[in-house]
């Protein structure tokens, strides 16, 4: 059964909003565990881009995991410009 192009679009809406939300607290998580400080130019606290890239994997794996089969190639089409607005 297809969905209503409208509430395809609210349930990927909230897929983001989910790998958004798990990103986040996988990232703060692993500034506690290294101690990473603040930069003294902008005061952001960013893990090294290698673990940054497996966090992003992670988030992703959860947000499948967590969301009907059907949507995983919706999803999949997203992760780029998901990863983008990271």
């Amino acid at each position: 059964m297809a969905l209503d192009p409208t509430v395809e679009e609210l349930f990927i809406g909230i897929a983001h909003a989910l790998f958004v939300n798990r990103l986040h607290v996988l990232r703060l998580t692993e500034v506690v565990r290294l101690g990473v400080k603040p930069d003294p130019h902008d005061q952001n606290m960013e893990v090294p881009q290698e673990i940054d890239k497996d966090l992003i994997q992670q988030a992703f794996s959860y947000v499948l995991r967590h969301f009907p089969q059907t949507f995983a190639g919706k999803i999949e089409a997203a992760k780029a410009r998901w990863i983008r607005l990271a």
